[in-house]
């Protein structure tokens, strides 16, 4: 049985909370840190995640370091670092970026570092 579907039981009544996208906690899809960083990663102008120049742009997992993404806390912004393809409008796909993570993340405010240029293809 799903829920919320065309001719199913709604959320509330099957005992699933409901969730918005750009909830922390969304059942099944994982963090919302993990989320972003593989949005950021399916962009074609994004080679790879990166912590920055003094690595400070890192959120820290249970087991891991996800490097590249930090989500903001009230204030603060949310910062993203990433690495480019050459050839790729910088300004242009930044702004991409950012309104890609504010959409997913609902953050008022999105910091993007392109710590770098690399040519050639994507590195996963």
């Amino acid at each position: 049985m799903t829920a919320d579907g065309p001719g199913t039981v709604p959320a509330a009544a099957a005992g699933v909370r409901a969730t918005a996208p750009h909830d922390r906690t969304a059942p099944g899809r994982g963090p919302l840190s993990e989320r972003v960083a593989a949005a950021l990663l399916a962009h074609p102008d994004v080679v790879r995640l990166s912590p920055g120049p003094y690595g400070a742009i890192a959120t820290y997992l249970p087991g891991k370091r996800l490097e590249g993404v930090v989500l903001g806390e009230g204030e603060e912004p949310t910062r993203i670092g990433v690495v480019l393809r050459l050839g790729a409008p910088v300004h242009a796909t930044a702004d991409v970026l950012r309104g890609l993570v504010a959409a997913q993340t609902g953050a008022r405010r999105v910091d993007v570092v392109v710590a770098d240029v690399e040519p050639g293809s994507r590195v996963r």
